[in-house]
C-alpha cells in the first residue's frame, strides 16, 4: 500500500497540490455573472464550455500527478521530466482561461443606469490564479534540480539523445 509522508513534500509541490484543490473549488464558483437589479444568474466552469472546464481538468490532473508521485507510485518513463510536462500543462491552462475570459461579453457602462451588469465572475479569476500557481510550482521544481528551462527542454530539441531524465520527485 502506498504511503504519504507530508515531510517529503517540498514547498513547491505543496503549492502544486494546493493549485489543484483551488482549481477544483473554483470550478464550482461563478465564472460568468449577469445581474439586473435584484435578479441575476451565474454559470460555473462546468457549464461555460470547453475553454472553462478543460483548463480546470488540466490543473487538477497536474496536482494528481504530483500526488501520485508522492504516494510512491512509479510513473511511466517519458522523454522529458514530469515537472516540465506539468509546467506546459499549466501554461496551456492559463492561455485557455485567458481566451475564455477575453471571449466573454462584458458590459457595465451602457446598462449602469438600469442596474444591469454582466461579465467574468469570481471563479474565473480564481482559476487564473490556480493555473499561475501550478506553473510557478513546477518552475520551482525544475529550478530546484539545478537546471534552467533551457537545460530541461534540451531533451526535446535533441531527439537522438537516449538520456533518461533524472527523477525530480
Amino acid at each position: 500500500m502506498a504511503s504519504f509522508d507530508p515531510a517529503r513534500v517540498s514547498k513547491a509541490e505543496w503549492i502544486g497540490l494546493g493549485a489543484g484543490l483551488i482549481a477544483f473549488i473554483a470550478s464550482f464558483l461563478p465564472w460568468y455573472d449577469w445581474t439586473a437589479g435584484p435578479f441575476g444568474f451565474s454559470v460555473n466552469a462546468w457549464s461555460l464550455g470547453f475553454l472553462a472546464w478543460f483548463p480546470v481538468l488540466l490543473i487538477v490532473a497536474g496536482a494528481v500527478v504530483i500526488l501520485v508521485q508522492q504516494l510512491g507510485t512509479n510513473m511511466p518513463q517519458i522523454r522529458v521530466s514530469w515537472p516540465l510536462i506539468l509546467l506546459g500543462g499549466a501554461a496551456l491552462a492559463l492561455v485557455l482561461i485567458l481566451i475564455r475570459w477575453l471571449s466573454l461579453s462584458a458590459e457595465t457602462d451602457g446598462f449602469a443606469v438600469a442596474g444591469i451588469s454582466y461579465g467574468a465572475g469570481f471563479g474565473l479569476y480564481v482559476g487564473l490564479v490556480a493555473a499561475i500557481l501550478l506553473g510557478l510550482s513546477q518552475y520551482m521544481v525544475v529550478r530546484s534540480t539545478g537546471q534552467t528551462l533551457a537545460d530541461a527542454t534540451r531533451q526535446l530539441r535533441n531527439p537522438g539523445s537516449n538520456q533518461t531524465p533524472p527523477n525530480t520527485y
